[in-house]
């Protein structure tokens, strides 16, 4: 009884190992294999669990030149000269989709005037369709007009003629 059970559960292991693809009973087509490749147990020829793969000869890696390019000035104020001594004026102009409230409040943040004058500032593009918010140095204006910009505010640099 006892042998008929160890019997019955080996030929279920063998089953299973069949079913799930580890072990191919030994045939012609499989006995192609090396011994050293498969291990043989009792009839049963015991497969790798990968298959090798094919080698592809390849030339190496690529090398890519750098592409050259002429460089075009994406904004022609960046081209003008940025001396110490010159002035930049920032201006924002009037559109239809920010609200005024919004207008003034970015210019509180940005650039740090007053409430008062930046109401009035926006008051101004709201009226003429452009207001000058102050003269700074490139630095200041440029990063001034960015932070404007980035608020959705239509804004722009440009420089102050000292001949006024």
């Amino acid at each position: 009884m006892m042998m008929m059970m160890k019997t019955i559960l080996s030929l279920i292991a063998l089953l299973f190992t069949l079913a799930n693809g580890l072990v191919a009973p030994v045939t012609s087509s499989s006995k192609m294999m090396t011994t050293a490749a498969a291990v043989t147990r009792d009839n049963l020829v015991m497969m790798p669990a990968t298959l090798p793969k094919e080698k592809i000869r390849t030339a190496g890696p690529a090398v890519l030149d750098r592409p050259t390019t002429e460089k075009k000035s994406e904004n022609p104020r960046k081209e003008r000269s940025r001396t110490g001594g010159e002035t930049w004026e920032v201006r924002i102009y009037n559109d239809g989709m920010n609200t005024r409230e919004h207008v003034a409040r970015s210019l509180v943040q940005v650039t740090g005037l007053s409430e008062m004058s930046a109401y009035q500032t926006m008051m101004r593009a709201h009226q003429d369709g452009i207001a000058t918010v102050g003269k700074w140095c490139f630095e200041i204006a440029e990063l001034y007009n960015e932070g404007l910009r980035k608020n959705g505010i239509i804004s722009d640099i440009v420089p102050v003629d000292e001949e006024r």
